[in-house]
């Protein structure tokens, strides 16, 4: 649990010229790496379909490479507590995804790319991500403080944001341009070039990193079946369980949405642009709201209020095929799940010691990564096999895609996930309580496209509090 001596540790020998330095580089990282996601990750999909991919075979996307995400947690555990040289381990890491991101550049200009291939390939990119990411915890765990992460993490987040939506924008103009011109994969080629570049400077970024000393403390292992074992008591793993029933709740849709617009709504690259666009931006925005909130108080509750909307999500695309009703979705959702995922980034910041943080992220983004690639695959397999109405008898409902019997699946898990397990997870920092009060004026006072002003109700966030570290 962070108190004031786990906060006192992550400052130790870390000296404050190059911990500024670092999370100033960070955010440099974070933009570079936003824009790579923005030119890269949004489009995979729209590759696969242009390149001929199933519904299924979409499915699959997205559902193998994270078993190879939650198998390299391990290998990048051992890297970390044998090596002990966080840096190279992440440099190692974003290295090897740039080259995987070369190889998918290079057979996409070919104009010879099975879909397959890009499962294959699409593989070793988000494995090479996934042996970044224990490391890269355990390192920004360090030079972060509990004091500010939220501030931090939120403010992080918000820069790189309209970075993510000019590369998104930009993504789908090229492709809008080339598919015009019946040459819609050389769209894709200038589009992967752009995100290998940005890759690149992720690269130049993280080098520029202080590597904090790792200290592998006495009394600090615990092994998997330990883990296992301990969990029924363990505040920790039961927000693991949680979080990871929740990625495979949400992985049963997600990797549709794309699917749906572009094949079923007829979406030209444009309309998918701009919807993914607003979802971006409006993400990224939401995240450096929600963070001075987290750190008055604490993680739980921002799970709490985003997570009574996530059952909503997927199914409000049932109502409306209309394009600006889609837009409102996307708004309404990059606000739920910037909170979202602040405040479980944050949660496991909070909930375990620096000494043990590289080995709870490895055995969390496991559990996660695993529900993620049983959701996936259990939607690639609905995607070929789910039903285009429900009849009861009594009530009869007919489906415009049978991706929608997704959707609703998605929600109804979403829902018995929070309803059954949240109240298992808890808070693990002193913070203050809101009152219903606070709650109501915090989402009465958050607005996505023109900010936040509850800091006037409570002084959180403002400048007399200390501004993050640069």
């Amino acid at each position: 649990m962070a108190d004031t001596t786990a906060a006192k540790q992550e400052l130790v020998s870390i000296p404050e010229a190059k911990r500024r330095r670092s999370l100033r580089f960070s955010i440099w990282d974070a933009s570079f790496y936003a824009a790579m996601v923005g030119f890269a990750e949004t489009y995979f999909v729209p590759l696969m379909l242009a390149i001929g991919a199933t519904s299924f075979q979409v499915g699959i996307f997205t559902a193998a490479p994270m078993l190879c995400v939650a198998i390299t947690q391990f290998a990048s555990l051992m890297l970390v507590e044998q090596y002990r040289k966080r840096k190279k381990i992440i440099v190692s890491g974003v290295i090897a995804q740039a080259a995987a991101l070369g190889f998918i550049l290079y057979k996409t200009s070919t104009g010879n790319f099975d879909p397959w291939l890009l499962i294959a390939i699409g593989s070793v990119y988000f494995a090479a991500n996934g042996m970044v990411m224990p490391a890269w915890n355990s390192l920004i765990g360090d030079l972060t403080t509990a004091k500010d992460r939220g501030s931090y993490f939120g403010r992080r987040s918000s820069i790189s944001g309209p970075i993510t939506f000019a590369a998104v924008a930009a993504g789908g103009l090229t492709l809008q341009h080339f598919a015009g011109l019946g040459k819609p994969l050389t769209g894709f080629a200038w589009v992967l070039t752009a995100a290998l570049i940005s890759r690149l400077g992720s690269i130049y970024s993280l080098v520029r990193h202080f590597d904090v000393p790792y200290r592998k403390v006495k009394d600090s292992y615990f092994s998997f079946m330990q883990f296992i074992r301990r969990s029924p008591k363990s505040n920790f793993a039961h927000f693991v369980y949680f979080q990871a029933i929740m990625g495979f709740a949400n992985q049963i849709s997600s990797p549709f949405f794309a699917v749906y617009m572009l094949r079923d709504l007829k979406f030209s690259y444009v309309d998918y642009m701009i919807a993914q666009g607003v979802f971006q931006i409006v993400q990224f925005m939401m995240m450096r709201r929600w963070g001075p909130l987290a750190d008055r108080f604490g993680n739980r509750i921002i799970l709490r209020i985003t997570g009574s909307f996530l059952p909503l999500l997927p199914i409000m695309w049932l109502f409306s095929k209309n394009f600006y009703y889609i837009i409102a979705i996307q708004i309404f959702a990059g606000t739920v799940w910037a909170g979202w995922l602040l405040g479980t980034s944050n949660f496991v910041f909070d909930a375990v010691t620096p000494a043990k943080r590289a080995r709870c992220a490895a055995y969390l983004n496991f559990f996660n990564s695993s529900g993620i690639f049983l959701g996936a695959l259990l939607g690639a397999v609905l995607s070929i096999h789910a039903p285009k109405f429900i009849d009861t008898g009594a009530l009869r409902i007919t489906f415009f895609s049978s991706l929608e019997f997704i959707f609703v699946l998605s929600g109804l898990l979403r829902f018995l996930n929070v309803f059954f397990f949240m109240p298992t997870v808890h808070e693990v920092r002193k913070v203050g309580k809101p009152e219903i009060k606070d709650i109501f004026l915090m989402l009465t006072h958050i607005r996505p496209l023109t900010g936040s002003q509850f800091e006037i109700y409570t002084g959180s966030g403002s400048k007399e509090n200390g501004n993050p570290p640069e």
